[in-house]
């Protein structure tokens, strides 16, 4: 068997655990700590609050910095709500939830690295992938198979990445994975700028 294929494979197997839990799951919610890096300016930034999860590819970051600062996706469209300019950017498309980014991973030819400590597993993929991607980390526990860490590297060296804790399951999605729809707000496509 070629060599880069088994990587392939294992990598896959290696995430399908978390992957059938993210399907399976009806509603995941918990904290986070965002920290986003840029390479050109060698600079970091921490964000934090709440992350809400839930089948198929939607999720909602709601950011404890700014009273209404949001990222979420709603299956189809990605949107980011920024209440100190008072817009709300809005990317039509292919879905780019955090199943999405797992499912890529076997969608795509990429090298598998993965290490253990204890109960958690950590796998990393390097490769081309949608979005100017060339690099999707995943983290989860062995155990229940929820997640602790998401974090996707640009071809430019960008980063952002996502370290979740106090994941709890809910029975019911709350009504909460929409574009905002706040009247003093500009709503903007993204794909137009």
């Amino acid at each position: 068997m070629n060599s880069l294929l088994f990587l392939i494979l294992a990598g896959t197997s290696l995430l399908q655990p978390l992957s059938s839990r993210l399907e399976n799951a009806v509603y995941l919610t918990g904290s986070f700590i965002q920290t986003d890096y840029w390479a050109l300016t060698l600079d970091s930034e921490d964000a934090s609050g709440v992350m809400h999860l839930a089948h198929p590819n939607r999720f909602l970051l709601q950011y404890s910095d700014h009273q209404g600062r949001a990222m979420g996706c709603t299956g189809t469209e990605v949107f980011t709500v920024d209440p100190v300019f008072a817009e709300i950017l809005v990317y039509s498309g292919s879905p780019t939830g955090f199943l999405h980014l797992l499912t890529s991973i076997s969608e795509n030819d990429c090298t598998i690295v993965s290490s253990t400590d204890g109960d958690s597993i950590t796998v990393t993929a390097s490769g081309i992938f949608q979005g100017g991607i060339s690099e999707i980390t995943a983290g989860y526990t062995v155990s229940d198979s929820l997640p602790f860490l998401f974090s996707t590297t640009d071809v430019n060296g960008n980063s952002t990445s996502w370290r979740i804790a106090d994941l709890q399951e809910g029975s019911t999605v709350p009504d909460i994975f929409s574009i905002p729809t706040t009247a003093e707000y500009i709503v903007i496509d993204a794909g137009t700028l």
